[in-house]
């Protein structure tokens, strides 16, 4: 059985302070690496006075994510990003990247503070933070003669595939995506009309 995740449905901001220090986390709903790299930088214009900028994201699941990473930004290595994204991976959050911008207050925290209050900030999204389930979902190439058309049209149905794209040429081939927990007996089943001249690559 595949892991359910939890997602965020908008962007959602907290803001916690620690010995004056002012920590704003801002998450954000991405789908990809570049869909991450433009929010991180719209967060730097959006508060250009501040001290820091500190990240961590997960594309797809936290389980097995796509990507996934982190940014001190400037602070003392391991002190930011990753306790943030530590906090992510704990809460089974994926699909996200929470930017936590710090405006120095004037007392140093030291890296044990530091680790607590990047983490915080993370931990102070939680409760109110708008979330919902997703299930992981495989990506997959289908390819099949025009004469088995029937009988895709019901494997896809029986899966739970869906249809992203198709290229009609001296055969069909499709990009679907189905439940990360049908892509095996998909498989296996697409194999066995290898002889008709079916078959399936999953995708990264």
């Amino acid at each position: 059985m595949s892991e359910l995740y939890r997602v965020p449905l908008e962007v959602f901001e907290r803001e916690i302070e620690v010995k004056k220090s002012r920590f704003i986390a801002t998450a954000m709903p991405v789908a990809s690496e570049s869909e991450m790299r433009r929010f991180i930088e719209s967060q730097r214009l959006r508060f250009p006075g501040a001290n820091h900028h500190c990240s961590a994201y997960i594309i797809g699941s936290p389980f097995h994510p796509r990507a996934a990473g982190s940014d001190d930004d400037g602070e003392p290595s391991g002190t930011a990003g990753k306790p943030m994204l530590n906090v992510l991976m704990g809460q089974q959050i994926g699909d996200v990247c929470v930017v936590v911008t710090r405006f120095f207050g004037g007392i140093k925290l030291g890296a044990g503070g530091l680790v607590r209050a990047y983490g915080a900030a993370v931990k102070a999204l939680v409760p109110e933070w708008p979330l919902a389930e997703r299930e992981p979902m495989a990506s997959l190439t289908l390819r099949y003669p025009y004469d088995q058309q029937g009988w895709i049209d019901s494997l896809l149905k029986r899966f739970e595939a869906d249809v992203s794209g198709s290229d009609y040429t001296e055969a069909v081939t499709q990009q679907l995506t189905l439940p990360q927990r049908n892509q095996e007996l998909f498989c296996h089943e697409v194999a066995e009309r290898a002889h008709l001249g079916v078959s399936c690559e999953v995708m990264d």
